[in-house]
């Protein structure tokens, strides 16, 4: 009588780890990778000061100056005119081509950190807020005379794929 216990105890150990498996397979299969979630093309919807100075004229101010902006990404003429565009090929991440020169993109640590390079050197880094399908907020640290956390919300637009629309 014993050894019919540990029989059907061994299939139902089976069972169950072939569920955990299955179940663990399925996750890994269709979880969103979040290079596949940053593809395509981002429009800008903002610049937002995050963390700011205590003085109380800086309080009232929120939104980031234009001017502001443009000495913050003087350095990424791809990013300039308020489109990101995030490519991605088999071996190469490209954030835009800019003339001659190639920018490229990377996700860091757990996937939070994008950092944008041209040559192999780094060129920024920006600490990724939230990704979803249709959002993208990025903290970005102004190291200018403005200190404080510049928090950049782009909304996914542009084009969409042939495949996707049908």
């Amino acid at each position: 009588m014993l050894t019919i216990k540990r029989k059907i105890l061994a299939r139902f150990n089976f069972v169950l780890l072939s569920f955990l498996l299955f179940g663990a397979t399925a996750m890994v299969m269709f979880y969103e990778n979040p290079e596949r979630l940053l593809e395509g093309e981002w429009e800008e919807q903002g610049w937002y000061f995050e963390k700011v100075e205590k003085s109380p004229t800086f309080k009232r101010q929120t939104i980031i100056h234009e001017q502001i902006k443009d000495e913050a990404i003087a350095h990424l003429p791809p990013l300039q005119d308020g489109m990101w565009h995030f490519e991605r090929t088999r071996d190469k991440n490209f954030v835009a081509h800019h003339q001659s020169q190639q920018y490229n993109w990377f996700l860091k640590g757990r996937g939070h950190i994008l950092e944008l390079r041209k040559d192999n050197e780094l060129v920024e880094s920006f600490i990724i807020q939230k990704l979803s399908k249709d959002q993208l907020i990025l903290h970005l640290n102004l190291d200018m005379q403005t200190r404080g956390i510049a928090r950049i919300v782009l909304k996914k637009g542009g084009k969409e794929k042939y495949a996707e629309k049908i």
